[in-house]
């Protein structure tokens, strides 16, 4: 019997078919830029929300994802999400560089812990902080966990803050940090996150403060001997989007985008939950000395700070900041 079709188009047809598929599941590419590294909390969260998109639009949007500060530092992301080149970024600390009165997230000891972090983010001041920035132009799909903020140096565990008297303290980019660690009576100056490993590696700094996860991610154990336990800061993060830009996209597309932003908030605080025991041992085991600090002693000596770094902010800023101490 004679073929129904020609085997050369029954080729052509397998072939039109691939390239349907092909086309179908890269329909949509956006571009996700972090400057955390690949086993980063950063990157968990950029995984669960592309794995969550990705599923949800049955593999029609596809969020290809740069670790590592490899496209710039958290600024430079910003600028780059203005102009359109990039379609979202992990944003921490330099929120401020858009609306300074998000340096209120950063008040030293203002989150007491994660459930506290839950109800803030999870309600009616989180929706708000959305607000603020959606009419600035920016669309913020979810909230992560950059997590509770701790100190490393080579000199000496630091338990009160006076410890901290003349080290030489890498912070973010960030006049808040800075005057906060020298409020404490260090020798504090930003640099950008990528170069740090390498300056504290070549003794330019002594130390640094940051999240757990970071301090393994990044393999500061390697060249820090001392990890100080003061949680002194809560790093709140976003996941964030030119607003334009969100427009453009399908009504179901940006559902799942804002559904899988919740996604990366649960995998972010899951994983700094774990990090919070396994990094820890992981340290120790490495050599680092670990101990607590005087906590009472730190939120004493951060209460002015509260005063003066609100004083240039708006009053609704300033009433902010009691709503979240209030909340439970």
């Amino acid at each position: 019997m004679k073929a129904l079709f020609p085997a050369r188009h029954i080729v052509s047809c397998i072939i039109g078919l691939g390239l349907t598929s092909h086309v179908a599941a890269a329909e949509i590419e956006l571009r996700a830029a972090t400057i955390g590294s690949q086993q980063g909390i950063q990157m968990a969260g950029l995984n669960a929300l592309a794995d969550y998109v990705s599923e949800a639009t049955n593999n029609n949007v596809d969020i290809k994802r740069f670790d590592s500060g490899s496209l710039g530092d958290q600024v430079s992301n910003i600028e780059a999400i203005d102009t359109r080149l990039l379609d979202i970024a992990t944003i921490e600390t330099p929120i401020t560089t858009i609306d300074e009165d998000m340096g209120i997230l950063s008040l030293p000891y203002l989150f007491r812990d994660r459930e506290h972090v839950r109800n803030v983010l999870g309600g009616e001041i989180g929706e708000e902080l959305r607000d603020t920035l959606q009419k600035q132009g920016y669309r913020i799909i979810g909230f992560y966990e950059g997590g509770f903020r701790h100190i490393t140096n080579n000199r000496h565990a630091i338990e009160k803050p006076e410890d901290l008297n003349g080290l030489r303290i890498r912070t973010p980019g960030s006049r808040q940090r800075v005057e906060m660690f020298n409020a404490y009576g260090a020798n504090a100056s930003p640099l950008p996150y990528p170069e740090l490993y390498s300056a504290l590696q070549t003794g330019v700094f002594d130390g640094q403060e940051n999240p757990l996860v970071e301090v393994e991610a990044s393999r500061f154990y390697e060249v820090q001997d001392y990890l100080s336990l003061s949680g002194h800061v809560y790093t709140v993060g976003f996941l964030l989007m030119n607003e334009s830009r969100f427009q453009d996209l399908d009504a179901n597309v940006q559902q799942a985008l804002l559904e899988g932003g919740e996604q990366a908030f649960e995998a972010t605080t899951n994983f700094g939950e774990q990090a919070d025991q396994s990094v820890v041992e992981l340290v120790k085991g490495s050599g680092m000395e670990v101990n607590s600090v005087d906590t009472d002693a730190f939120i004493t000596a951060s209460q002015p700070l509260w005063d003066s770094f609100t004083d240039d902010l708006s009053q609704e800023a300033q009433d902010l900041v009691q709503r979240i101490a209030d909340l439970p």
